[in-house]
């Protein structure tokens, strides 16, 4: 795929247009957070309306990122996260699998698979950009949304209220151009904790062959069975109800 941004230049569109570049836009801003959300959902459109009939991409479903990935079938894997951390995965894989398999055609489809907030880049004319599709493939339209939640609260959950003014805002613009996928509030939790499963298989992975990855891996590992013990015991944090109440 190729590594050139897509952007959110539509004719007529609601939100802004521009030309590239400057990685990592602000997303504390409410009106970059409506463009994030913009882009987010005109990729979705752009990917319901054009046809790939030899698109031959990964499958990011419940079996691929839970069950066949790296984190619960690889030994050395299951050495880093130890016994407990590989037990609460492998419960949570269990509980949260029906609601990944949910869905229709409509709600499904090619998403960007890495969606995180240092894959978009602020465009100096306005408007936000789309980069790294290395990962693209066929999924629920939801993982990408999740992806840009997981890697926003990461780092927004630490000052009270950035979180959730962030996922507002968001959640605005991308519903100016397509509506929200079916059930969005019930099943955007299972789809933050599929994110976080698909970044244990990437951390598992790399740390051993990796210095910098093995340099953060292990908080990055500790944070995200954090959530999933959360979740077992009420709901995800990076669930918008969860910090609303």
């Amino acid at each position: 795929m190729s590594r050139s941004p897509a952007t959110t230049n539509r004719p007529h569109s609601p939100c802004s247009t521009g030309s590239p570049a400057q990685q990592s836009p602000p997303y504390r801003q409410p009106s970059v957070a409506q463009e994030m959300g913009c882009a987010t959902a005109h990729l979705h459109e752009h990917a319901a309306m054009v046809s790939l009939p030899d698109f031959d991409r990964p499958v990011w479903d419940s079996e691929t990122i839970l069950f066949k990935g790296h984190a619960l079938t690889d030994p050395s894997a299951q050495e880093q996260l130890g016994t407990e951390r590989t037990a609460a995965l492998r419960r949570v894989a269990e509980l949260i699998t029906p609601a990944l398999q949910e869905g229709g055609q409509d709600e499904r489809g090619r998403v960007h698979g890495d969606l995180h907030r240092e894959n978009m880049i602020a465009l100096f004319g306005g408007g936000i950009g789309i980069i790294d599709f290395d990962d693209c493939g066929e999924g629920h339209f939801l993982i990408d949304i999740a992806t840009v939640f997981s890697s926003v609260h990461r780092i927004g959950r630490k000052e009270p209220g950035a979180y959730e003014e962030f996922a507002r805002a968001f959640l605005a613009g991308y519903t100016r151009v397509r509506p929200l996928p079916a059930d969005f509030a019930r099943l955007l939790e299972p789809y933050l904790l599929l994110r976080d499963a698909f970044i244990l298989n990437f951390v598992t992975a790399a740390a051993p062959v990796n210095a910098v990855v093995a340099s953060w891996g292990p908080g990055r590992i500790a944070g995200i069975v954090a959530n999933m013990q959360a979740y077992v015991e009420g709901c995800h944090p990076g669930t918008v109800t969860c910090e609303q109440s």
